[in-house]
């Protein structure tokens, strides 16, 4: 009803609603607010600040974190805490332990100055005095050093645990163009892109969500190409995240999307790292959080869903083939099961006679309806590959040839369906795999029991209701302020059939013009000037 009462009745935009993508400048603001929270900060009394980080870190209780007692020449004390495995040991044993026991004498008066320019010999080193960004750093991994008679603490960047290397996509698998993907590492993905980039327009935006984990990202996008209020966009709705605990970027995908139910992924994840740089250089804006093996691109349309990564990397009849057939499998996937109902139950003068001979023929003995047949086969599907992705690999493949061909043949030979029902759902399968993003199959299955039910009950006026509904609801649906169905909306027709099909890499001038970014030309008219004939030949 809530679907139906927004597709056809006015509601009011409230203020979270009302933002539309425009080349209007806008105001970056924190929509966080400032809570009356009691600040903890560095005491020049070591004593102080070793109980407090006793206190806070549970010492002797938690076993992995390492607090080590330290004392200077001339009798001072101060101490260092980081969490075993997360560091590098030997950067902490000869950066700062063994610098610090060498540190000849100091006056007091000079004492934090000097010992921040000659003690800290390690490169990436903060000085802090607030104890909450302190136990922050160490609990991402850094080293802290209290020092007596010192009010600040030094944060040391000696991160290193194990992670994954860098490997092959997975899921967006393209022969053609790099064979990289994104691993668990921040720094590291956002090293892939600025190598591939190699601007120092690329901002790379700080920001961290989640009020205890307080996972570390970026935001990125290019200065003086991606839209302004686009960017503000981006950071308002990041920074305004209330959640005490962030661990995959899927989460924020689903706090950042403008509708929450929408069965249509607003955004786009991706694994590869040329992808996120290409979305980059069209005006976009792409979050990178540590721990993701995946980017979020944002904004994303409906079209843009479709697409391949190897679509830029193939001739343009290559990749128009490759698209057309992508696009003919999710037609299947989605249409073809309720087709078979809406003209076996309703439209049977439609169907050549003699293929209505076999159809009886073979459905003469099955003892359910076509509908229950078709929810039988459906789900038997659903269940097969939900278990193959769950079982291990070796497993997985022998229980998809196990349920697809023997208790199918099984199925046929017990007269609980027909061959012709296999071959429906078969065909439907095939098509479904064919889809360029996993979170889009999922709305292909999801639409395709939609289009079951409506076919099942008024044929194909019900299929052409269903449509119709499912267009106005994505025609009224945005993705950080431009229309999802961009650029059919309102665009010139150039920029619709670039949305489907795929033009020449040389014919590719403007960049997609509903992104409004602040310079729209991607290349010259003539980009391939080797063709132009010299004048003073």
């Amino acid at each position: 009803m809530n679907i139906l009462k927004e597709l056809f009745t006015f509601i009011p935009a409230s203020k979270a609603d009302a933002f539309s993508l425009s080349n209007d400048e806008t105001t970056e603001f924190d929509v966080r607010e400032e809570k009356n929270v009691e600040k903890n900060y560095v005491s020049t009394n070591i004593e102080e600040n070793l109980a407090y980080i006793r206190r806070r870190y549970n010492i002797p209780l938690n076993d992995d974190v390492i607090l080590r007692e330290i004392a200077l020449k001339d009798g001072r004390q101060a101490f260092v805490i980081f969490f075993e495995g997360m560091v590098n040991s030997q950067a902490i044993d000869d950066y700062i332990i063994k610098s610090l026991i060498g540190l000849s004498h100091i006056q007091d008066a000079d004492f934090d100055d000097e010992l921040y320019k000659y003690f800290t010999t390690h490169a990436e080193v903060t000085v802090d005095t607030d104890m909450d960004n302190v136990a922050e750093g160490i609990n991402f991994g850094s080293c802290a050093l209290f020092v007596d008679g010192v009010a600040t603490s030094f944060v040391f960047d000696v991160k290193q645990w194990e992670h994954r290397g860098i490997d092959k996509p997975e899921n967006e698998q393209s022969i053609y163009g790099p064979q990289e993907a994104f691993g668990e590492m921040m720094r590291t993905n956002t090293a892939l892109i600025r190598k591939t980039l190699k601007t120092e327009k690329l901002v790379a935006y700080g920001v961290k969500i989640g009020s205890v984990s307080k996972t570390p990202g970026v935001l990125l996008y290019i200065d003086g190409l991606t839209n302004k209020k686009l960017v503000g966009e981006a950071k308002r709705r990041l920074n305004a995240i209330e959640k005490d605990y962030i661990i995959g970027i899927e989460e924020v995908q689903m706090l950042v999307e403008d509708r929450r139910f929408m069965i249509t992924p607003q955004t786009y994840a991706t694994e590869r790292p040329d992808r996120a740089a290409r979305a980059l250089t069209e005006g976009r804006c792409v979050l990178i959080l540590n721990g993701a093996p995946r980017a979020l691109i944002m904004p994303s349309n409906a079209f843009e869903l479709t697409h391949s990564a190897s679509d830029d990397y193939l001739h343009v009849p290559f990749a128009l083939m490759s698209r057309i057939i992508r696009l003919l499998g999710m037609f299947v996937s989605v249409l073809l099961p309720a087709l078979y109902l809406a003209i076996t139950l309703f439209h049977q003068e439609i169907i050549p006679t003699y293929l209505l001979y076999s159809i009886s023929a073979s459905r003469e003995n099955v003892p359910f309806p076509s509908l229950l047949e078709m929810l039988l086969m459906d789900i038997s599907f659903e269940l097969i590959r939900e278990a193959g992705i769950r079982m291990p690999s070796p497993i997985g493949s022998t229980l998809g040839i196990v349920g697809g061909l023997i208790l199918g043949q099984a199925a046929v030979n017990a007269k609980i369906v027909s061959p012709i029902m296999i071959i429906i759902i078969a065909i439907t399968g095939i098509g479904s795999f064919s889809t360029a993003d996993y979170t889009l199959g999922w709305t292909y299955r999801i639409l395709r029991l939609g289009f079951i039910f409506l076919a099942s009950g008024l044929g194909f006026f019900g299929i052409a209701v269903g449509i119709v509904l499912y267009s106005l609801y994505l025609g009224s649906a945005t993705s950080f302020g431009i229309p999802f169905l961009s650029p059919s909306l309102g665009i010139k027709k150039k920029a619709m059939t670039m949305a489907i099909f795929i033009n020449g890499i040389a014919k590719r001038e403007k960049r997609p013009g509903y992104l409004k970014t602040e310079d729209s030309e991607s290349e010259p008219p003539i980009s391939r000037k080797w063709k132009v004939k010299n004048k003073f030949e």
